[in-house]
């Protein structure tokens, strides 16, 4: 699957998350004015300071292996499956902070085989941000 795929699906399942930041919405500016609001997994939230901080918001997966009645990502629940390795989470963060689209980054994800697992693999795309990439700026809420 195409990263691209990826990033859509796994966008789109984090908006059901909880958090402390508004995402999924869909604006189009007129012609004279600029900046659109596009459903691509980047939401704002706000620092202590009040300032507003864009944010990649996803998940590391949607491929649970639970089958909660209230998640939208239940294992029996008919929706398109996509996994992101730490490694293109990484990446993708960093081609998104380099760009100036995001400021952090706000993970979570479905649990994978088991609790355990699912954990070692967000502290393996953490530790390629901040000991590979020297990336700072991770958030939670």
């Amino acid at each position: 699957m195409e990263l691209l795929d990826k990033l859509k699906i796994l966008a789109d399942s984090a908006k059901y998350d909880a958090s402390c930041s508004s995402s999924g919405s869909r604006r189009t500016n007129s012609k004279s004015g600029i900046g659109n609001g596009d459903v691509s997994g980047i939401c704002h939230s706000w620092g202590a300071d009040g300032r507003c901080i864009s944010l990649l918001k996803i998940l590391m997966s949607n491929c649970c292996v639970y089958d909660c009645k209230y998640c939208i990502n239940r294992c029996s629940n008919s929706v398109k499956r996509a996994t992101f390795t730490p490694r293109e989470i990484a990446d993708l963060t960093i081609q998104f902070y380099k760009r100036n689209y995001i400021e952090g980054l706000f993970l979570s994800s479905a649990v994978i085989r088991n609790p355990d697992y699912t954990m070692e693999r967000l502290y393996e795309t953490i530790f390629i941000l901040r000991k590979e990439y020297q990336f700072n700026r991770l958030y939670s809420c």
